[in-house]
């Protein structure tokens, strides 16, 4: 009795969201309010969406209203949140050309939870905050048991990805590009991207030409006292000469330029047997270069 009571007090439909200048007003309501002709032209109702199963609602041509039904039981085992998606995408197409009514068949589950979806998402608001929100303008909503779960599970669902668009937003463009061995070169290798080389050995030659230019001053060798900027500049030359050695043809200008560079440094070297230098390229790989006999001669 009391049950009963309470609908019949209940507002054929309430107005959730007030409409703006560029968009039409959102109301949630029962099966009265869609089948008021005379309410829907009042407000301006362009869209009926319909949250049920167990009714039928029907429109003149003449009235020009887009109307959508979702059959959805209101039980707690119903997945009302396979809809929430499409639903929301109708809202908002629908709120472009006019006002939304959105309804079941009291107005308090199945079509409240739809609503509620959407202000999450559109907000980005916590479904606490939301359904209080909605409670507001429509004091009878009450979305059963199953339908809270799903619409908590939806909100931890919209704040994830909300995470991950966030971490998106923040991450370099090209940090995919990235690796130890560039050793700082990311903007030569970007500028290098852009220019489409599909030839790799064109690439290579265009990379090693960047790695020849700098750093510009030359750290022979490493002692104790060597400051961490000439740690990483020896570092650097390292990884020229590894480069050059293993991707570029001895007759190829990157190679002579490199060479030629090298040339006051190399006569210092008298020893003929293979020497092997030991550094490290970055904080997790050990590199060891061999400078073959061959390599001196051609000095």
């Amino acid at each position: 009795m009391k049950k009963q009571q309470l609908l019949a007090n209940v507002n054929e439909m309430d107005l959730i969201l007030d409409k703006s200048s560029t968009q039409g007003a959102l109301w949630l309501g029962n099966l009265k309010a869609a089948q008021n002709i005379k309410q829907l032209k009042e407000n301006n109702i362009q869209t009926v969406i319909t949250v049920a199963n167990n009714i039928i609602v029907n429109f003149k041509n003449t009235l020009n209203i887009s109307h959508k039904i979702y059959k959805v039981e209101d039980t707690e085992k119903a997945q009302i949140i396979e809809y929430f998606e499409e639903i929301n995408k109708e809202i908002s197409t629908g709120l472009n050309y006019g006002s939304v009514l959105v309804h079941c068949a009291a107005g308090i589950s199945r079509s409240s939870a739809c609503v509620i979806a959407y202000i999450m998402k559109t907000n980005k608001w916590t479904y606490e905050k939301t359904f209080y929100f909605v409670k507001e303008k429509r004091l009878a909503i009450n979305p059963n048991p199953g339908f809270k779960k799903q619409l908590i599970q939806y909100s931890k669902n919209l704040e994830t990805n909300n995470s991950n668009q966030h971490l998106d937003l923040k991450q370099p463009k090209e940090s995919k590009d990235l690796t130890p061995f560039t050793l700082g070169y990311s903007n030569s290798w970007g500028k290098l991207k852009k220019k489409n080389l599909s030839n790799p050995h064109e690439l290579v030659s265009q990379l090693s030409q960047n790695l020849v230019k700098s750093p510009l001053k030359k750290i022979d060798q490493l002692n104790r006292t060597s400051t961490p900027e000439e740690r990483q500049i020896y570092r650097q030359l390292l990884a020229k000469r590894l480069f050059v050695n293993t991707f570029s043809s001895k007759n190829s200008i990157s190679t002579i330029n490199y060479q030629s560079e090298q040339s006051g440094l190399q006569k210092q070297i008298v020893e003929k047997q293979p020497i092997k230098i030991k550094a490290h390229l970055s904080m997790y790989k050990r590199v060891e270069i061999n400078v073959l006999e061959s390599e001196r001669t051609q000095i």
